[in-house]
Parts: C-alpha cells; structure tokens; sequence
C-alpha cells in the first residue's frame, strides 16, 4: 500500500496527527488523481458508516451459521459496497458536468458557459457582474457566491475564487474539497466558511462558520481555522489567526486599488460599408469583414466619457465586452478561429445622433491607435472577452481628455458568401451588458 493511501485510510479512520494531515492536504492539492481517489473512498466509507451505524428491525436481521463461511456478514456487504464504488469510478462518463447552478438571484454573468439555473456546468471560468448565485458542485460541495466575483471551475473536488465574496458549505461526501484564491488555498475538513478575495487577488480573508479548514499560503505554510477563528492570506502569508464573535460578519478586504467604471449611455452603434441600416439591430454591436462583391462590412464603435477623472493616476486599463448571438449568416462559412482588432480615438463626440451615424462620418482605423487583439472560435457565440494591454492604458495615459471613443473591427473574412456576422451587446441590449471601460488607480 502506498503512503498516499495509508494517509486516506487513516484519515478516514480519523487517526490522523496535524502534521499528517497537512502532508495529505498538499498531496491532493497537486494530484487530482488522488483526489478522485479520496473523494470515492470518502463516499463509500460514509456509506457504509450510515449502512451499520443502525440496527435492523427483528425482521430484518440475518442469522449466518460459521458452518458455510467464517467470514462475517458484514465484511462480504462491506466489499460489496466498496467494489460498486469502484466500479461506478471506473465507469464514470469523463463528460460528467462538475457543478450546476441551482439558484440564481437577480444574477447578471459573462461567461462561455450557460449560466441559467440549471445548468450544468463543466471547466471553465464565470465571472458574476450582479447578484447572487448558488453552484453546487458536483462532489456535494455548494458556493453562494455574492457579485461581483469572478469564480474558475476546475473539477467537482476544485474551485479558483479570482475576486469576490462566497460561503461554502461542504457535506461529508466532499470532505477534502479545495478553495484556490490567488494567495494560497483552503482545505475543508467537513464545515461552512466564509471566504473574500479583494479585487486585485492580493488578499484572501477566511473565517469557519462551523467545523474547521486549513488555510495554506503560496510560501509553504499552512493554520489550521477552528469555527469563529479567520485568517488571512497574503503575498507575504498567512496572518495572525483571530477569533471573532459568533454571527459577526467577514470583514471585508483591504481596499488597495480604486476601480472606476464607465459605461457608454447610449453612445455606441454598428455602421455597415454600403449604409443599409436595415442590416443592423441597436441591440447588438455588430462586426463582420465582408470582401465581395456586394460588401456588408460592419464595425462597432462606441463611446466613453469621463469626464475630469484624471487619467495621469492610472495604474490599469480594461475594456469589457459581452459575445452574443445574432441569428445573422453562417459560422461554418467562417475560419475556425476569427481574430479581432481593437481601435482607440482620443474624442469624438461631434455628431448628432449616434445611432444614425453612417460609414463615410465614422472615424477610420488609420486615424486610429491600435490598443489590442483578441480572438473568437467560429463555434463560440457567448462570453465575455476582455481587452487589458499595456498598449491600452499607455493610450489613456498619453491622451488625457474627458472621452474616448473605441473602434472593433474582424480581421478574418469569411470563406464563401453568408458567413456569420459576430455580435457584441450593447447597452439596449435585453439579456447581456453593453461595453465596459474599467480604469484602476
């Protein structure tokens, strides 16, 4: 048997000191394999601990003579039940989502993956704009997750809080499940905690509600948190622990940035080459390269205005825009992969009306800065894409004004005639946010 596995044994057993249990808590942080492997056993000994702990009615209970076997009764169902564990872990669907969303309250998200309630959930990354949500993962563990928060989903055993607040409560069956923050990590020994990442990921708080967690720092160490005890993490590691008053809240994170963010108020539209605006929706910011005979080329401009915020303070820049679909051409006319180009215009405000603003009025790219690149698989037709280039903030800095105005344009054509037209919301848009600048002093 190998250490990993009298480690499990005996932590199932509880017959574990600190300090192996410590050693068991960084093993499973860096083996998922050995997490799979714990989460089944945990599973099959709670089974069979709730299995024996009750006697069985009179009429119920079996009566083995030693005769036909010397092996007591329960060792064979013991095996059984372990065998059917085993069984079911080799059998497992590798597809099987790792979370669902079982509740969504007044929940606003940006994400490549589906974010109605219900929905199941594989690996990826979720970032909650508004509102409240609840995930359940799919070992047991649930997340209340509070927006804003950006949350990475590894596997059923693994969650990455990048930012944000959450409660986590963890049943028996997913004992050993791991929390990442940008910091360390938490290991859950069976409890409820609280957790509070700030918004630049350089500090994580922690607090048991009930049971108890290890918290572990980037630097190797590693506390154990009873309920009411908290700690924090940090670039430098762990804190001094600090017990706190029952029901008293997770204090919240230390602010060490100011984020300021500015939305376009109706200042944003798509143009098309040849002005037909019966090819264009206000709803959507509508992009598309169009090399034909018959060219339906469409850009998206849209429109920020600042006001006196002074720019020269500015430590980063990013620009947030949300993929929708359409319902325009075909995505397989389209490469497998599109790339995008992204324009800054220090000004422009001077026109009417913008959304009758027509290709030959529009600022062109060559009178434009170049400020970023991103790219979108033809069969992707929902998520956030963030646009944060040093390029990006060097504009802002370099252009200190009171609005800027930011050009999208597809760099990749279509393969025949119809390809799809690629869409972004705008700020009319019914389901999905409009475009976002975030500047962070």
């Amino acid at each position: 048997m190998s250490k990993e596995d009298i480690l499990i044994a005996r932590y199932l057993n509880q017959d574990l000191d600190t300090k192996e249990t410590e050693e068991l808590d960084q093993l499973l942080k860096v083996n998922p394999k050995l997490r799979d492997k714990f989460y089944q056993q945990a599973n099959a000994h709670a089974g069979l601990e709730t299995e024996f702990s009750s006697v069985l009615p009179d009429e119920k209970l079996l009566t083995l003579t030693p005769k036909f076997s010397k092996t007591p009764w329960f060792t064979i169902a013991a095996c059984l039940v372990l065998s059917l564990s085993l069984l079911s872990f080799f059998w497992m669907d590798e597809d099987d989502p790792i979370a669902l969303i079982i509740a969504n309250e007044n929940a606003a998200w940006e994400s490549s993956l589906p974010t109605t309630q219900g929905s199941k959930l594989y690996a990826g990354r979720m970032t909650l704009k508004s509102g409240v949500s609840i995930i359940r993962f799919s070992s047991g563990a649930e997340l209340t997750l509070e927006a804003p928060a950006m949350l990475e989903l590894v596997d059923s055993m693994h969650g990455i809080l990048h930012q944000g607040n959450g409660i986590v409560n963890v049943p028996d069956s997913a004992q050993g499940f791991v929390l990442t923050t940008p910091t360390g990590y938490a290991v859950d020994h069976g409890t409820a905690f609280g957790v509070s990442v700030s918004q630049d990921g350089k500090l994580s708080d922690f607090k048991v509600l009930e049971g108890e967690i290890s918290i572990h720092a980037s630097n190797g160490k590693s506390l154990f948190l009873l309920q009411n005890e908290s700690a924090s993490l940090s670039a430098t590691g762990i804190s001094d622990k600090n017990v706190m008053i029952a029901g008293e809240p997770v204090p919240e994170p230390t602010k060490q940035n100011q984020l300021i963010r500015f939305q376009t108020e109706g200042r944003c539209q798509s143009i098309i080459r040849n002005n037909k605006i019966a090819h264009l929706n206000p709803d959507y910011l509508m992009v598309k390269l169009d090399t034909g005979s018959y060219p339906y080329e469409r850009r998206s401009l849209f429109n920020f205005q600042i006001g006196e915020t002074d720019v020269s303070r500015v430590k980063q820049v990013r620009l947030r825009l949300n993929l929708v679909p359409c319902g325009l051409g075909y995505r397989v006319y389209l490469p497998k992969v599109n790339q995008f180009q992204v324009y800054a215009i220090a000004g422009f405000s001077e026109i009417e009306s913008w959304r009758n603003l027509k290709w030959e009025e529009a600022p062109s790219i060559e009178s434009a800065t170049l400020i970023g690149n991103f790219e979108i698989p033809r069969s992707q037709e929902r998520g956030s894409v963030l646009i944060e280039s040093q390029e990006l903030t060097n504009f802002l800095k370099e252009n200190n004004t009171s609005e800027y105005t930011f050009i999208v344009t597809r760099q990749t054509t279509e393969i025949r005639g119809s390809g799809m037209v690629h869409a972004f919301a705008s700020d009319s848009h019914p389901e999905a946010s409009g475009p976002t600048l975030e500047i962070i002093f």
